[in-house]
């Protein structure tokens, strides 16, 4: 009885792990596309192939499913430093257009405890990446110019994307780099003195 038991209990596991999953991916989908106002829990599970109710037992909520999906949006997207980093980051939005992240950014649906969320999960990717090297540099406010590095890249990668600025939206995105180089320099010189 009791291996019977046990195989249950790991093959029910198992199924709990890959539900959610199938909901997370589903989630970042649904989240991409739609926004997060119109990707419904109905949605996300009928993505999944799975309950909706699942959404609950998993992340308590709606909103526990989008922090879930936003935390782990960049894992695997590799190491950058302080020279790379905004390269990077229009190279991911120019290869994956906006993500959970960058619609957290610049949606006005969230409610602003969401908004301090996705504030958290962003500073901590920053700490993370950049912090060490920043703080090496003998700046005492570190977290202001990593999100500064995300505002400027976030900033020209939406206005390349919507095609306002025809001149900046037709660059090629290494020249963009390249021009925004002096001023990312500036923003990360040590400081004077």
């Amino acid at each position: 009885m009791s291996s019977t038991v046990d195989k249950d209990t790991t093959a029910r596991a198992r199924g709990s792990d890959a539900s959610r999953e199938a909901l997370l991916r589903a989630a970042r989908s649904a989240f991409d596309e739609l926004g997060y106002d119109l990707a419904t829990t109905r949605v996300i599970g009928e993505r999944a192939g799975v309950d909706p109710a699942l959404i609950a037992r998993y992340f308590d909520s709606k909103e526990g499913l989008f922090l879930a999906a936003i935390a782990d949006v960049d894992e695997g997207g590799g190491e950058v430093d302080l020279a790379t980093v905004v390269p990077y980051l229009l190279e991911r939005w120019d290869a994956h257009g906006q993500n959970p992240i960058s619609r957290a950014l610049t949606s006005p649906g969230l409610s602003e405890g969401m908004r301090r969320q996705v504030a958290t999960v962003i500073a901590e990717w920053l700490r993370r990446q950049l912090g060490e090297e920043l703080a090496g540099r003998g700046h005492g406010d570190v977290a202001m110019r990593a999100e500064l590095l995300v505002a400027i890249a976030a900033g020209v990668a939406m206005t390349r994307a919507n095609g306002t600025l025809e001149a900046l939206a037709e660059a090629d995105r290494d020249d963009v780099a390249a021009a925004l180089a002096p001023a990312i320099e500036a923003l990360l010189a040590p400081p004077a003195g």
